[in-house]
């Protein structure tokens, strides 16, 4: 009776320690949950408010009364960040002049060697589009060199972490061995905070002017240990390994759609250099093209076909890692 007893006691400790144990776990997740919640809402308060940092920065100035135009414009905004991630030292009205100025030389060219003056509005927008095309271009040619350097970067954060500095003063000292453009934005991250910036609000601003995800999984990462705690250089160590990977995977698929790239390219150029070959060979035959309002239209036509299969092909050849 008395070991009975014993074992039912026993047995009520074991089970009131465990439920304990567990009401405990709960309100340390409940408590991390809180936080996280907590942070997620600051994050996107400063996200949101951080395209107006480039207006404060005067890059949408530069014609007098535009600048409140301008702030009201979410188009505007896009644009001012385009350029900051491309890195490109134009303000919006002048990239906008910019646009104006080619799609009125390529719409004037057309028109007068056309004769047509709808080839001619055709030409204006593919040429007011092609300075938006480079931009593109260039912002994504920024971001592949970034991200080439960013397993360096944390590699060098974690370690000067692990060896007792703090965030800031690993991120001075990474600056100082980075190569550009990932040392150019780390010491933009440096002088941010110098002037009056939060940390929260620097890494923000920097996650947006770079606008590549693998920064902004770095990015979130410490944002999220500095409100919820946690050893940072594991952190970082556990994020590098995985940026490592995936930029070894993305090597992997470029080298497997090589050939259909060139594929690609080769089927661009090819009616253009059958074109000018067939005009070398024998012009009377492709005169009409050019000097027949029909054949204006059928040119019209191919080099509509021809953007459109260029876009096909490339949307075909992108591969989200």
């Amino acid at each position: 009776m008395v070991t009975a007893m014993a074992a039912l006691l026993a047995l009520v400790a074991v089970v009131s320690a465990l439920a304990a144990w567990r009401q405990g776990e709960l309100a340390r997740e409940a408590s991390a949950r809180e936080r996280i919640t907590r942070f997620a809402g600051e994050y996107q308060r400063i996200a949101e408010a951080e395209p107006l940092v480039a207006v404060r920065r005067g890059r949408l100035r530069g014609v007098a009364g535009l600048e409140a135009a301008l702030r009201r414009q979410r188009w505007a905004l896009q644009l001012d960040l385009l350029l900051e991630q491309a890195a490109v030292q134009l303000k919006v009205p002048e990239f906008v002049a910019l646009q104006a100025l080619a799609g009125l030389a390529c719409g004037v060219v057309v028109a007068l060697l056309g004769g047509v003056p709808v080839l001619g509005v055709v030409a204006f927008g593919l040429g007011a589009w092609l300075p938006l095309l480079w931009l593109k271009r260039r912002r994504a040619t920024r971001r592949r060199r970034l991200d080439a350097g960013l397993a360096e970067l944390i590699s060098m954060l974690s370690t000067s972490v692990k060896a007792g500095f703090g965030l800031m003063q690993a991120f001075d000292q990474a600056a100082a061995q980075l190569d550009r453009p990932l040392a150019t934005e780390v010491q933009r991250l440096l002088h941010d905070m110098a002037v009056g910036s939060t940390a929260e609000e620097a890494l923000v601003a920097l996650n947006q002017r770079v606008g590549s995800y693998d920064l902004d999984v770095v990015v979130t990462a410490i944002l999220i240990q500095r409100q919820v705690g946690g050893n940072l250089s594991e952190i970082l160590e556990g994020v590098g390994q995985t940026i490592r990977e995936r930029e070894r995977l993305r090597g992997h698929v470029r080298a497997l759609t090589a050939q259909q790239r060139l594929s690609a390219l080769v089927l661009m150029a090819l009616p253009l250099v059958a074109a000018l070959g067939m005009f070398a060979l024998n012009a009377d035959y492709m005169r009409p093209l050019i000097t027949t309002t029909a054949g204006r239209i059928m040119l019209a036509g191919g080099a509509v076909g021809q953007v459109l299969g260029m876009i096909t092909l490339r949307r075909m050849l992108v591969i989200d890692v």
